[in-house]
């Protein structure tokens, strides 16, 4: 029986619709800055976004503002921001009261030094009368020469009503620092500060205004260094900034493949891809960082999210690349109650589909939560801006009912862990003493890889992860040779296991004593290739029957229900199998599974 993440999440799913045309798929970056703004100025009106767009010649334009009646559905052109296609430059917006305040910079895949490459301030101004909006003159915040240039410029109002302007400044050496102002004046008169801090390679980040606390979170490109910030409370003086530290010990892709927002208690939602192209969500609680959730195993360069708040559910977007449909997919998940849905399914189409971009916030009630992206036949091609949209369900409450046709059954929740292995070390004979083994594995600092082809099989068995209800994921890479995979509840050779094929599907088995199998379902992994590398993860619970889930980089793929009188009922432990040398295993992780 095969259960789609549609049905996992079961929510309402609309067709993507053509925004309006762009020159290049990647029309939303920078993935950090926001880029829409919703506003809802009374008198009648329904509620307006507006919408900032680098459109770079296309239609003879350049940064410019599209505007919105119907909550996002269709857009018309606006206004000129920066008009100048030539000069790519990309804004971060926020609305304050009707107003709203941006700025706007260089961004492009490339930076050399530019006199051209300065950071403006805007303020666009509500007319009641009109009911449009109209710009004051702009104001140059940061003035670039030619040995130098000024990239990335982010945007914040602190809960005293001060306007911070942050950027990069591009260094002699190639490194980036980290520049700020402020003004006190509403954006009239802007006031250097000390800089935040400096990075060897060009930089990126977000500040972000929570509660509070203004904070800066920053990262670089190919760094492999931790990510840093640094926080000021809103009551201290305009120049009081708490001290550079470590804000986790992972880097940001690029120092800017993220997104955040504040969670409206003081703290923030940051959701980002680090230096080994997986996609993570962390929690700020406004003083630390708590630990990471995996949102998106597979690796891609392209891959980017985009994050909406609706009360206290959280909307996360993203792209995927699907080698098997010949471009990149759109999935959503949803926090709630501090648990992440499994990962639907918007969009197939086998076209590129370029960084996402969302409102930051939408109000409770709303029935649905836009999210917008650049599509097109590649990476360099012409497009068009895209609207995809998941169901909100009034905002933050609880999704409907699944369809008829699925499984009436809920997966239950990963709770507490139980054993993780990251296999970051190295040893030609074992893989350390949490485990026990059978054949022959050895780590090599990074992973854990089989050693030996054997008809009995590799298997590696943790010995802290002995449980009944639970789940058991690692990921793995078979190269098409032959099969690998997970087990649970396992009492010597018997166990339940998830098997990756060389044919690229999984199956389901209860293996007995004498190592013999019983296939108890298949399907397909939904990998293009089985040379690919994938999360594999087996959630085993109850025992009168037994209900098992098989999912492929978060994705449920296959779920079965074992009524045998040779059901494992009881607990075991979890581990690795395969009966081939050069399988290589990583971030092995067993969790206890909540009831649903």
């Amino acid at each position: 029986m095969i259960w789609s993440s549609v049905a996992v999440i079961a929510a309402v799913l609309a067709s993507t619709t053509p925004v309006m045309p762009v020159r290049v798929g990647n029309a939303l970056t920078l993935p950090a800055q926001r880029h829409a703004v919703r506003i809802d100025t009374g008198g009648g009106h329904a509620p307006t976004w507006l919408l900032a767009i680098q459109q770079e010649g296309a239609d003879g334009r350049g940064l410019s503002f599209y505007r919105s009646d119907d909550e996002g559905r269709t857009f018309r052109y606006a206004a000129p921001i920066q008009p100048d296609a030539s000069h790519a430059d990309r804004a971060d917006l926020i609305a304050v009261g009707k107003d709203v305040a941006l700025v706007y910079s260089w961004e492009a895949p490339s930076l050399k030094a530019s006199s051209r490459h300065d950071v403006y301030f805007q303020w666009w101004r509500y007319r009641a009368g009109t009911h449009d909006w109209a710009p004051e003159p702009a104001v140059r915040i940061f003035n670039a020469d030619d040995s130098t240039a000024y990239t990335r410029a982010l945007l914040a109002r602190d809960s005293k009503g001060r306007l911070w302007v942050q950027a990069f400044r591009l260094e002699s050496d190639g490194g980036s620092t980290a520049v700020l102002s402020v003004s006190t004046d509403g954006g009239s008169n802007f006031e250097r500060q000390a800089n935040l801090g400096r990075v060897k390679r060009r930089g990126g980040g977000r500040l972000l205004s929570v509660g509070s606390k203004l904070v800066f979170v920053y990262a670089m490109h190919d760094g492999f260094e931790p990510t840093r910030m640094r926080i000021r409370d809103d009551n201290e003086p305009v120049e009081a900034w708490g001290s550079v530290k470590d804000a986790f010990s992972d880097g940001i892709y690029h120092g800017a493949a993220l997104s955040a927002v504040a969670d409206g208690k003081g703290g923030m939602h940051l959701v980002y891809k680090d230096e080994t192209e997986r996609l993570y969500h962390r929690h700020f609680n406004g003083s630390t960082f708590g630990s990471r959730t995996l949102l998106e195993s597979s690796r891609d360069w392209a891959m980017q999210s985009a994050v909406t708040r609706v009360g206290d559910t959280l909307y996360v977007f993203y792209n995927v690349m699907r080698q098997s449909i010949g471009g990149y997919e759109i999935h959503a998940r949803t926090l709630r109650d501090g648990k992440f849905s499994a990962p639907v399914v918007l969009d197939t189409k086998g076209t590129y589909k370029g960084y996402p971009n969302a409102l930051e916030t939408l109000p409770a009630g709303v029935s649905e939560v836009p999210c917008f992206f650049g599509e097109a036949p590649d990476d360099n091609s012409r497009g068009h801006m895209v609207r995809v949209k998941l169901e909100a369900r009034g905002g933050g409450s609880e999704p409907p009912p699944p369809p008829p046709s699925a499984p009436p059954e809920e997966l239950p929740s990963p709770g507490t862990e139980l054993f993780r292995d990251g296999f970051s070390r190295s040893s030609s004979k074992s893989l350390g003493s949490d485990w026990s083994q059978r054949g022959l594995w050895l780590t090599n600092g990074k992973r854990a890889v089989s050693d030996l082809d054997t008809s009995r099989g590799n298997q590696a068995l943790a010995s802290p992860s002995r449980c009944r209800d639970c789940q058991v994921e690692a990921w793995l890479q078979a190269f098409a040779v032959d099969e690998a995979g997970v087990v649970l509840r396992a009492q010597g050779q018997a166990a339940y296991a998830l098997v990756y094929l060389p044919s690229g599907r999984i199956q389901i088995r209860r293996y007995r004593e004498d190592g013999s199998h019983t296939v108890l379902g298949e399907a397909s992994s939904g990998q293009s290739s089985a040379r690919e590398g994938a999360l594999f993860t087996l959630a085993a619970w109850g025992s009168g029957p037994v209900r098992l889930a098989a999912s492929v980089n978060g994705q449920v793929r296959l779920m079965v229900t074992d009524t045998s009188s040779s059901a494992l009922k009881s607990e075991g432990l979890a581990g690795l199998y395969t009966p081939i040398a050069g399988v290589w295993f990583d971030d092995f992780r067993v969790r206890e599974l909540e009831e649903p």
